[in-house]
């Protein structure tokens, strides 16, 4: 579900890692709430995260490298994103999953997983 029209959560990539990625994207789906996915030049994952929020209409922002993901809400200063991720193991992906369902609670005020 990519938009860039209608409000979504933003999800800035540099280089990401395309499983996490489409946990990422899975999670957010699940929940019923629009995202866009935009490339950008390599930049650390906190950095990416709040500059996704910022951009977000929504106010919450996602970063994925091929190293980590973060989620980000546009309150929130670059150094403290709500949850990183360490990604690399298999173990991890599941935590993408829910990393992208928390993006989307944030935004509807449930409570996160």
């Amino acid at each position: 579900m990519t938009t860039s029209q209608k409000p979504s959560i933003t999800i800035y990539k540099a280089n990401a890692n395309p499983i996490a990625l489409s946990e990422i994207c899975a999670g957010l789906e699940e929940e019923g709430v629009l995202y866009e996915v935009v490339n950008i030049s390599y930049s650390d994952v906190k950095t990416l995260a709040y500059n996704a929020a910022n951009h977000s209409k929504l106010r919450v922002g996602i970063g994925i490298t091929n190293e980590s993901a973060a989620l980000q809400l546009k309150n929130l200063p670059i150094d403290k994103p709500i949850f990183t991720i360490e990604l690399g193991t298999h173990q991890a992906y599941p935590c993408c999953r829910k990393l992208g369902t928390n993006a989307a609670r944030a935004i509807k005020g449930n409570k996160l997983v």
